[in-house]
């Protein structure tokens, strides 16, 4: 996503991350990884709820695809960190227009189930 930063300002776009960790905690994330974007953040995962996204179930964390993707990130040079909240809290993606209605939605199948940004402009470009 922060490759295609200027590819969302240039669509209009307003991307806002909600994270489950404190300020404090959200903050460090955002400095560690140069997280170009607005964070809100939700310890109590009440955006979640509002949205229905899905926890994943305890056996999913053992799924070839989940394990292939972990595997995948790291041979991307990405690391595992320390987890901050609920684990098992599916992620999701949201397209909403200036009324406030939902044009866009991905509801993840796994924690790294993520649509690539083109996706996401190319919804984007349709509203």
């Amino acid at each position: 996503m922060r490759r295609a930063k200027q590819r969302f300002d240039q669509a209009g776009a307003r991307v806002v991350l909600v994270a489950m960790g404190t300020p404090a905690e959200s903050g460090a994330f955002a400095r560690k990884f140069s997280v170009p974007f607005e964070m809100v953040c939700d310890p109590g995962r009440r955006l979640y709820q509002a949205f229905d996204l899905e926890q994943m179930a305890p056996l999913g964390f053992f799924s070839p695809s989940v394990a292939l993707k972990g595997v995948m990130a790291m041979a991307k040079g990405h690391g595992i960190g320390i987890p901050v909240g609920d684990v098992s809290q599916l992620p999701g993606v949201f397209i909403i227009d200036s009324k406030g209605t939902i044009v866009y939605s991905h509801y993840a199948a796994d924690p790294a189930d993520h649509p690539a940004p083109d996706v996401i402009l190319a919804a984007l470009a349709e509203v």
